[in-house]
């Protein structure tokens, strides 16, 4: 059994970078950012999707604890800028870069880590 998981671990960790990078941006885009941004054009509530969508952007990484969800949120408000005024590949990129810098100063491994403490 505990060679099953450090097989998992070794691929999870391979995957990880990926997922953060490629994965996350787009997907997450597209439901936080591009679904309301559809509903936005028809229904009209610039203010009302922008803030609800990065209400719940922030609550999905709760896991990486309090500060970073307050991070999320101000982060979701301004993707939702972008997506309005510059398209969704922008915010996609804009998203990939931010998760890049927080990988690349070991910011997302520290806060997971601490996240299980609190």
């Amino acid at each position: 059994m505990s060679e099953l998981i450090t097989k998992w671990q070794r691929l999870t960790s391979r995957v990880e970078p990926l997922w953060t990078l490629i994965g996350a941006p787009v997907i997450q885009e597209f439901i936080f950012r591009l679904v309301p941004y559809k509903l936005y054009l028809s229904y009209g509530g610039f203010y009302m999707f922008g803030i609800l969508s990065s209400v719940f952007f922030a609550s999905i990484h709760w896991y990486f604890g309090k500060w970073f969800v307050v991070y999320s949120f101000a982060g979701g408000l301004v993707l939702w800028f972008v997506i309005v005024n510059y398209g969704f590949l922008l915010a996609v990129i804009l998203h990939a870069l931010a998760n890049l810098v927080l990988l690349s100063l070991g910011i997302l491994r520290k806060v997971k880590d601490r996240s299980t403490v609190d």
